[in-house]
């Protein structure tokens, strides 16, 4: 067994892996708890680019760990040979670890036939973050420690003022994933020619009728640095996200929270019981995204002080889990023997 007080005078205090070209959660772990980020990407996106770049990527990660030979580690998945790779550097160099699973890695059938794998690094985790109820109880059913963290509240940077014009103005947080109803949501923004949509993503990503298919009033934005995208959040009088996927914590949503903007996003029940205030929820269909669209506009003053408050709360109870969550990053976890015993020690139960 590794002495882990003695390995941190050697060791830097830990990491965050993700493979992923950019993070933002990962961003936010670790500025949250003192890690050093490392996005781990090669190839492309594309499926067909998987069996390449894994192995590349496997062997960069490889090569981080030995390198910097932190004693904790927080992975992203997916993908599942992320956790993998750390997992045996954890083994190895009698390391810990910690699994940060979004919900593609849990849901999507793309990745179902991991799930057994899942459950087995799960288990010799110090413990697996998700974002809501329903993913905590899948992992509890592997017997393995598990942690919900919805949300990391921040302050984000002010941005470069976004040109617009002085109508009333959203912006719609897309990214071209088959999980958004973009053509639902062109079919309202066609009823609403006195609004203006501003839409996000990499235009490499839409397709062809996509575009064409926009209306007027709808603005593409393209990829945004930083300083442009939280400026144009800013600008904007409310932020639309939807997704056509359950349990899914909408990151957009979160952002909006944290520059206290009002918010449209899916009648989802993760959504609904984490956005309890300023917050409007749609079926994803034309008519009730023009609706909801109507009763931002007459309701918009009430709907950002109701989010301003939200906001305060959802940073208090965050203040109080990330307190747990030091204690357990870096309060002393045990380094990785294999599974772990049935009673966790009272720091572990931060459910």
């Amino acid at each position: 067994m590794t002495d882990l007080k003695a390995s941190s005078e050697k060791q830097p205090r830990g990491l965050v892996v993700a493979w992923a070209p950019h993070s933002p959660r990962g961003e936010l772990l670790a500025e949250a708890f003192g890690l050093d980020l490392h996005t781990i990407h090669a190839v492309g996106r594309r499926r067909r680019h998987a069996l390449l770049k894994y192995p590349i990527q496997a062997w960069r990660t490889w090569r981080l760990l030995t390198r910097e030979r932190p004693r904790l580690v927080v992975v992203q998945n997916p993908p599942i040979f992320a956790p993998l790779v750390v997992y045996l550097y954890a083994r190895l160099y009698g390391a810990c670890f910690v699994i940060d699973a979004h919900t593609g890695a849990l849901v999507l059938p793309l990745w179902r036939w991991s799930l057994p794998l899942h459950g087995f690094l799960s288990r010799r985790a110090v413990t697996t973050l998700v974002t809501n109820e329903h993913l905590k109880r899948m992992v509890e059913g592997w017997g393995a420690p598990v942690t919900v963290v919805p949300n990391i509240p921040t302050d984000y940077p002010q941005g470069n003022p976004y040109p617009m014009t002085d109508r009333f103005s959203i912006a719609v947080i897309n990214s071209f994933s088959l999980d958004e109803p973009l053509e639902a949501i062109f079919q309202a923004i066609r009823r609403l020619p006195q609004v203006d949509f501003y839409i996000t993503g990499d235009l490499a990503r839409a397709s062809r009728r996509q575009l064409a298919s926009a209306p007027p009033n709808a603005h593409f934005t393209g990829f945004l640095p930083d300083e442009d995208y939280f400026g144009l959040l800013r600008s904007v009088q409310a932020v639309m996200v939807l997704t056509t996927y359950d349990h899914t914590m909408q990151r957009g949503a979160c952002e909006a929270l944290s520059l206290g903007q009002p918010v449209i996003t899916s009648d989802w029940p993760v959504l609904r019981d984490y956005f309890t205030r300023g917050t409007l929820f749609v079926d994803n269909s034309p008519e009730a995204i023009e609706a909801a669209v109507r009763q931002m506009m007459a309701e918009h003053p009430r709907l950002r002080r109701e989010m301003q408050a939200l906001r305060a709360q959802r940073r208090a109870e965050w203040a109080a889990q990330k307190r747990r969550l030091w204690h357990l990053f870096h309060g002393g976890p045990t380094p990785v023997e294999g599974p772990p015993s049935q009673e966790q020690p009272a720091e572990l139960q931060i459910q």
